[in-house]
């Protein structure tokens, strides 16, 4: 893949995620994979979603890092080269004083709730960039089917995305996890 073509489907998967959000109200959190099928010679993705039981869970989320990705990976590399990982995902920002939080005997579960993000990350070999936004829900609307819906905007938040990309959670760093 061309490094034009990669910051094309780059932007085209921000773009989407976004859209997403904004015409659904919410979105499965999803690995997805970006690359080229080795057979065809033309760009692929590969969506990965994750089901809830397994995104709402610690356990769950740590078991599919640890246990699933090593297979995925595994069967993903025999039909496709590797370009980039995204993660997409909504969640909960808890944010406390660093003097009054140690992650080593707190648990982040008793930090109140200050905002609901769309995290948005892609992870190449020439590095990550993450995007992260504020989810403003104001409301209630119809949509053109006459459901009734979210209104929402999205505030990006630049100053988070900067740290995601130094983060070393369990969702960072997949293009390493997925590009053997």
């Amino acid at each position: 893949m061309t490094e034009e073509k990669f910051i094309e489907i780059k932007a085209e998967y921000f773009e989407n995620i976004k859209r997403m959000l904004l015409e659904l109200g919410n979105i499965q959190p999803t690995v997805t994979v970006i690359g080229n099928h080795i057979k065809e010679d033309k760009p692929a993705i590969v969506h990965i979603p994750l089901p809830a039981e397994i995104a709402n869970s610690d356990n769950g989320k740590q078991m599919f890092v640890d246990k699933m990705i090593p297979d995925i990976s595994k069967k993903i590399n025999e039909k496709f080269t590797v370009d980039a990982v995204c993660f997409a995902s909504e969640a909960w920002l808890r944010q406390a004083d660093k003097d009054d939080y140690n992650p080593e005997t707190d648990n982040y579960k008793e930090i109140p709730i200050s905002k609901e993000i769309l995290i948005i990350s892609i992870d190449g070999k020439d590095g990550s960039k993450s995007d992260i936004y504020e989810i403003k829900r104001d409301g209630k609307s119809i949509n053109s089917d006459g459901d009734l819906i979210d209104t929402i905007e999205l505030e990006p938040l630049p100053e988070l995305g900067e740290t995601y990309n130094t983060n070393t959670g369990r969702f960072s760093n997949l293009y390493k996890k997925f590009s053997k």
